[in-house]
């Protein structure tokens, strides 16, 4: 058996048929694996792009905030989504232009991109003539409601004597 490959292997060595094969392996090789390569960065680069995609469609919906916070939180997730990959061609500069063409191609498009709220709601917004003028101590709240008249011709109001009668009739 061993007889037999050994004349096989001399045949082959002796008519050149092992340097062809191994020249011609490597000459696939080396024109295929740069086309592979493309192949494998086309398809990344779409990945990529399509992760900016989704990332600028859901912090353009953000009102709370800013545009300059909205393309931060995008970018910042673009690299984290390109190196969790191993996408190591995919640096800032690039990544921050790819953020800016497809933000211009949404907005664009007319989809809607929420304007950034410049004012508090007015839940969260405090006025500050209530809360100065209710009184600090028990005391007090009991000596307003005393001096004050129950006249009911009287159609405007602070707010603040409103609610420190409430106060008071709570407290009673």
């Amino acid at each position: 058996m061993i007889a037999i490959l050994t004349k096989i292997f001399n045949y082959g060595q002796s008519t050149g048929i092992f340097a062809a094969g191994i020249a011609f392996i490597l000459a696939v090789w080396k024109a295929v694996l740069p086309l592979a390569q493309a192949h494998a960065k086309t398809a990344q680069e779409k990945s990529l792009l399509t992760a900016i995609e989704g990332l600028v469609a859901r912090y353009a919906q953000v009102a709370a905030l800013s545009k300059q916070d909205r393309f931060d939180a995008v970018l910042n997730e673009a690299l984290t989504f390109a190196s969790d990959r191993g996408y190591t061609w995919a640096k800032s500069g690039l990544v921050k232009g790819l953020i800016e063409n497809i933000y211009q191609d949404y907005k664009n498009a007319g989809k809607d991109v929420t304007p950034v709220i410049t004012t508090p709601s007015s839940d969260v917004v405090e006025d500050k003539s209530e809360v100065d003028a209710q009184p600090t101590t028990d005391n007090t709240n009991a000596t307003a409601d005393a001096s004050k008249s129950d006249s009911t011709d009287t159609v405007e109001s602070d707010g603040a004597s409103d609610i420190a009668k409430l106060e008071g009739e709570v407290e009673k």
